[in-house]
């Protein structure tokens, strides 16, 4: 439950076992290779291999993009009965050598050139016709629209606005004519011949009255020869797709040998990027790297049963160095990890914030949501995710972290007696006995519970940092900055219930309360300034020290949210319910169509927003008001060298 022990690891050894050393160090997926700590190195790595890996993994790249959508489709089920790829490191290499791999890609290239330029053609021809089919009927060619003194425009208005406003405009120009083309759909096509000189005033005139203007196409005919001409050749246009397809089909057929092509240049091409921190002389090599610290033996094990010429060393890290972060927690802190990494990782000697993190954000989680049928809905939805898709990685980790959110929500759910908005008077009584609080009833009484949660985490945060203060041996920052600070916040935590929340506290314990917070303030007062020098500076250091207070109240306030949230879920929860009730009043089944719908898709809604909104809130505490206090991050990720393989798997074959 912590951030996994690191290793720095030195492999020396005879140069021609260098090419095995990077495939086994790949196969095992354990290494991370750094630049080694000597200055002056030579490279072992070939820029101009790595380059033409890259050149040829692009081609296949982008052949197997293009033949996706012609290759034979499989089921679902197909695809999982046959699983990835399987070769040999022989059978690649020939296939390599043999596959022809520049003919295929440029024809990729030369189909997909092919398809998309008939189809954006075969598009523009369906919209050229779509524009002059209103104005099929003029027998003008579009290339005596325009003549030394007269202009043909084309117009389109609503013919609920246009007809009774031509008439005065006819009247004032009196040279213009106007010609109805056709009628369509509420639309008038008119043909307009205006004189030129009046052409931009008539303009204006008619795009005051709603009207748009077509400009004709540089194509001579008129509009029906046009029209004509372009249906002709759409049969042209769809048989060159059709052709270019049925080929592209064909090639896809070889989309199988792509794709382990495509898995053999990626690892060419990451093979080649390790060579980059290779050092070497005339005979030997040397890498250095880091490896966690339990995969140490197997490393070892590893390297004895296959080489003879190769040593290995490793230390620990040194002072000053930053070694790459692996968290290593148990399967319930696991999936909280996707949470911590949200944020970044510790650094090497910062304690993982992941376990501790857990059981607050599951809570807060849960308060947020706050609705038993919800969490369970939740949990429902996360496990088929789970089982039918088997997500891995931060994808995986969030399945199960909602997981354990729905299941934690459901048992606050219970108590808090939110059930799908049902209001909780109409349970049975043996579900009403679970309630402890209605947050709806009782909201206050949920606020102050939100503001104690929210005092508890800090104060652990705080917790946490006296702690690490007391391992590095800063005594002094631990019970100065840490302790006297969480005694002082708690001492008030009861003068403020009482002064702010109008709480009911004993009157000793406010007494007592006034009189210890007093006597830590001067404690905090007089050793903030510890570091300064001179009366003044101390002075003023201890008494701006006392504007912190502001900053913990600000951060306690911070939780109210946890009850605003919780309130939003159930109150769009009884929206729901109360409109699915008025709309089954409907006549016939329609009502209960229609409220099973607005049952469905409202508390569906109300789940998504709602689950978003508690992920959200719940890591923005533990960002801010948690982490604040403790925790500094920037860790780098750990990242093996391992195989890139993603469509297939090399069988070794035995020697």
């Amino acid at each position: 439950m912590a951030v996994g022990r690191m290793l720095k690891i030195q492999l020396l050894g005879h140069s021609s076992v260098g090419e095995e050393v990077k495939r086994y160090l790949r196969e095992l997926g354990a290494v991370e290779v750094t630049d080694v700590s000597i200055e002056e190195t030579d490279s072992l790595f070939d820029g101009e291999r790595v380059r033409e890996a890259e050149r040829l993994r692009e081609m296949a790249e982008s052949a197997v993009e293009f033949l996706g959508a012609y290759a034979p489709e499989l089921s679902f089920f197909e695809r999982a009965a046959r699983g990835p790829l399987i070769s040999s490191r022989e059978g690649i290499e020939e296939l390599s050598r043999d596959f022809g791999i520049e003919e295929v890609s440029g024809r990729c290239n030369e189909l997909e050139r092919e398809i998309k330029g008939a189809q954006d053609e075969l598009f523009r021809s369906f919209e050229l016709v779509r524009v002059l089919e209103p104005w099929s009927n003029i027998d003008i060619p579009t290339e005596a629209f325009e003549t030394e003194d007269y202009i043909v425009q084309l117009w389109t208005f609503s013919e609920k606005t246009v007809e009774d406003a031509l008439g005065p405009l006819l009247e004032k120009y009196r040279f213009t004519e106007v010609v109805t083309s056709s009628r369509s759909h509420g639309l008038l096509h008119l043909v307009f011949i205006v004189r030129k000189d009046e052409a931009p005033e008539i303009d204006e005139a008619l795009k005051r009255l709603n009207g748009f203007t077509h400009t004709t196409p540089d194509i001579k005919g008129s509009p029906a020869e046009i029209i004509g001409r372009e249906r002709e050749r759409w049969a042209e246009l769809e048989s060159s797709v059709t052709r270019a397809e049925e080929e592209a089909r064909v090639l896809g057929g070889q989309r199988d040998s792509l794709l382990l092509l495509l898995d053999h240049y990626n690892e060419q091409v990451g093979l080649g990027d390790v060579e980059r921190h290779f050092h070497r002389t005339e005979s030997t090599f040397l890498l250095e790297g880091w490896i966690r610290a339990v995969d140490r033996r197997g490393l070892e094990r590893g390297l004895e049963r296959r080489f003879d010429h190769i040593e290995l060393y490793v230390r620990p890290p040194e002072e000053g160095e930053e070694p790459p972060i692996r968290l290593e927690n148990r399967s319930l802190s696991g999936p909280f990890e996707f949470v911590t990494t949200l944020y970044g990782r510790p650094v090497y000697r910062e304690i993982d914030p992941t376990p501790l993190l857990a059981p607050f954000f599951i809570l807060f989680f849960a308060l947020c949501l706050t609705d038993a049928g919800y969490g369970l809905a939740l949990a429902a939805i996360s496990a088929i995710i789970m089982i039918k898709f088997k997500p891995s990685g931060g994808a995986g980790k969030l399945m199960k972290l909602l997981f354990m959110g729905g299941v934690v929500t459901a048992v606050v759910g219970v108590v808090t007696g939110g059930i799908f908005g049902i209001d909780s008077t109409s349970f049975p009584p043996f579900m009403r006995q679970f309630i402890v609080i209605d947050p709806l009833t009782e909201p206050m009484k949920m606020l102050n519970i939100s503001f104690l949660l929210g005092l508890l985490h800090m104060l652990f945060g705080m917790g946490i940092r006296m702690a690490a203060h007391f391992r590095a041996r800063l005594v002094a920052d631990a019970l100065f900055d840490d302790l006297l600070w969480i005694l002082f916040i708690i001492s008030l935590a009861p003068l403020g219930f009482s002064a702010i929340l109008g709480g009911e506290v004993p009157a000793g314990v406010i007494f007592w309360g006034a009189r210890v917070s007093l006597v830590i303030a001067a404690g905090i007062f007089l050793s903030a300034g510890r570091r300064k020098r001179g009366i003044v500076g101390k002075f003023f250091k201890g008494l701006i020290g006392f504007y912190d207070v502001v900053g913990y109240f600000g951060d306690v306030l911070s939780y109210a949210r946890l009850l605003a949230l919780g309130l939003a879920t159930s109150a769009i929860a009884l929206a729901v319910n109360g409109i699915a009730g008025m709309v089954k009043g409907l006549p016939f089944y329609t009502g209960y169509i229609a409220a099973a719908l607005v049952l469905v898709l409202g508390h569906g809604f109300n789940l998504a927003v709602n689950t978003l909104g508690a992920f959200v809130h719940s890591g923005r505490l533990q960002y801010l008001e948690f982490f604040g206090k403790f925790f500094t991050g920037g860790g780098r990720e750990f990242k093996p060298f391992r195989s890139e393989r993603r469509h297939s798997v090399i069988k070794e074959t035995e020697k």
